[in-house]
């Protein structure tokens, strides 16, 4: 049976002052029902792991199953199809988890099969004092064993500590730090507290960082909690507001983003004032009140056609799945739309299997823990798509569907990857790393060939033609 559902419109500020209507697709929870419709699509909800305390990271495994960050203390691999949770690594007696402190954010090597590194940023305890770190942990098939603290001693506070990290197709890694309640922080750029930070992957600070002395990618930020860089190129973060104007951004390089002399748009006289004397770089959309936003992830599987190509947000404050339409460059939002709105649980973290498949990552009713180890990760997929042969195909050797082919597979790396496509039909070829970047991407037309240099690990392909037939497989290329 559907969920039943309701429609609200509501007023969105966005950049330029324009205001947008935005339709709310209204649900209610998605964890005590089993179908309900987006626009049209019906989705089935499954729980796939129960009893978990605060999932505040789950990332897609090139294992194919879910990798977990639990706030207090704990990193797992948990099994997408049986819910088994194999724990990997737990260090509950060293991480300091007060409020929104704790084992928090990590990134997965995108090279995993040969550099099976993972990165996680955690707090703990220097003396009485709250302090960050961000570790390079080496995984050996059943563990996580510690490698290298690539930064520490990030000043930190019970709130506002960022903590989310990601990596970049350069093999640079991007990590938020929230401004630790200290307003005097985000706009020095001595301090790595308020920041977006940028940092190679042993730790070393990238020579082309806006300071190649400085760690400090992008400044004046209060509490960014999501990181995603799409395939358009663009790098977006979502980040808390005080009591007004959480923001959705676009990332620069060197970029001032106001706080705390700014709250959302430059729209009043000291701000103006402020943002032109020190360029300040404006959301896409700010909201007020605020929504709490969480973390982000781009969508780009065809499975759930009202999210493709769209990037989307989980909410935490408005329980809810916000999905973003941008114009082409990815500069602009056009439209978004909020689903799974109801009284249900908080959502703090998304992922998406190969497959098309939406794992949500659910926090509780309300702000606080008061409910330890009863959180969950919920499945959300079209049953309708999966029971299409056609749509779900995949491929792995010589990828060949009605006459399409792809290989050689496994393919070295630096040599060809050959695409035949029949009757020379034009389509558009992407691929992406196992995180979901694009690492390729060219129009084809018959028969294509593909560089593969630079390539190495387990990659996800999709050909787009202009006759509307959509093909995906699995490609590794060693």
């Amino acid at each position: 049976m559907l969920l039943e559902s309701c429609l609200t419109i509501k007023r969105i500020k966005m950049k330029n002052n324009f205001t947008l209507l935005i339709l709310f697709m209204c649900a209610f929870s998605i964890s005590a029902q089993t179908t309900f419709t987006l626009d049209s699509t019906e989705l089935t909800s499954r729980v796939v792991k129960d009893s978990i305390d605060i999932p505040w990271e789950i990332v897609w495994g090139p294992d194919d199953h879910i990798w977990m960050t639990e706030r207090f203390g704990r990193v797992s691999r948990v099994n997408p199809k049986t819910g088994n949770q194999q724990v990997l690594l737990d260090l509950s007696g060293e991480v300091y988890e007060r409020s929104e402190t704790g084992m928090l954010g990590m990134a997965l090597h995108p090279d995993f099969d040969n550099s099976p590194h993972v990165f996680i940023a955690y707090t703990y305890l220097s003396g009485n004092s709250i302090r960050e770190r961000l570790v390079r942990f080496n995984y050996d098939g059943s563990q996580l064993i510690a490698a290298d603290t690539l930064i520490e001693n990030i000043i930190g506070n019970n709130t506002h500590v960022g903590a989310r990290v990601i990596i970049l197709p350069d093999n640079t890694l991007l990590m938020s730090t929230g401004d630790a309640q200290n307003r005097s922080l985000p706009q020095n750029k001595s301090s790595v507290v308020g920041k977006i930070l940028r940092l190679n992957l042993d730790g070393s600070i990238p020579t082309d960082n806006p300071n190649p002395n400085s760690y400090v990618w992008s400044f004046g930020h209060r509490n960014a909690q999501g990181l995603w860089r799409a395939p358009n190129g663009k790098i977006y973060s979502s980040e808390h507001g005080p009591t007004t104007d959480d923001e959705l951004n676009i990332v620069t390089a060197g970029g001032n983003f106001g706080w705390p002399d700014v709250e959302g748009f430059c729209d009043s006289p000291p701000e103006n004032v402020f943002c032109s004397a020190n360029n300040v770089v404006e959301p896409l959309a700010a909201w007020t009140p605020t929504i709490a936003p969480s973390d982000i992830i781009w969508y780009s599987h065809p499975a759930i056609p009202e999210l493709t190509d769209k990037l989307l947000m989980t909410v935490l404050k408005d329980k809810s799945l916000i999905a973003f339409e941008f114009n082409a460059a990815g500069d602009v939002l056009l439209n978004q739309t909020k689903y799974l709105k109801g009284d249900g649980d908080r959502l703090r973290d998304v992922c998406v299997s190969p497959d098309g498949k939406i794992y949500l990552a659910t926090n509780g009713a309300s702000w606080s823990n008061s409910r330890p180890f009863s959180h969950s990760i919920i499945e959300l997929s079209n049953t309708a798509y999966y029971s299409n042969d056609t749509n779900t195909s995949s491929i792995t050797v010589n990828s060949t569907l009605d006459g399409i082919r792809v290989g050689p597979n496994p393919v070295v790396s630096g040599e060809a990857l050959n695409l035949f496509i029949p009757r020379k039909e034009i389509g558009q070829f992407t691929m992406t790393d196992v995180v979901g970047r694009t690492v390729l991407s060219a129009t084809v037309e018959g028969n294509t060939g593909m560089s593969t240099e630079g390539l190495n690990g387990v990659y996800f392909w999709k050909l787009s033609l202009e006759n509307g037939v959509a093909k995906e497989g699995k490609l590794v290329i060693h």
